[in-house]
């Protein structure tokens, strides 16, 4: 089924979209994500919700192609010491948005964000 969709940051059709507690996705942000990501999260907040935030790895690494793949060979060791602190700091923010009601996903390469309920 598709998402439901939000141009922009469009506050009010989000709100709604919360309060309904439907899944939907906002595109058009053109690099706001840091500020909507905060707007968004307070607005779960503020119906006593709980939400997790993401990043869609799999998006970027398939833009990547050859090139990324080359590249993170030649910077491998770098590389596994930044994936191990990266791991260690998601486990722990798992462990801290344990069962939320939300998942907040960036998605950098295609410019948008998906805010999936997940009850």
């Amino acid at each position: 089924m598709p998402l439901s969709t939000v141009n922009g940051l469009n506050e009010s059709q989000i709100e709604t979209f919360l309060k309904a507690k439907k899944s939907f996705e906002i595109v058009g942000l053109r690099g706001e994500f840091t500020k909507s990501v905060v707007i968004i999260e307070k607005k779960i907040e503020n119906l006593g919700l709980k939400c997790r935030v993401k990043s869609d790895i799999k998006g970027a690494i398939t833009q990547g192609g050859i090139l990324g793949a080359v590249i993170g060979i030649a910077s491998l060791p770098i590389g596994v010491a930044i994936a191990t602190a990266a791991t260690v700091a998601s486990a722990g923010h798992t462990l801290a948005t344990y069962n939320p009601d939300y998942e907040i996903i960036k998605d950098y390469v295609n410019k948008k964000m998906k805010v999936i309920y997940k009850k």
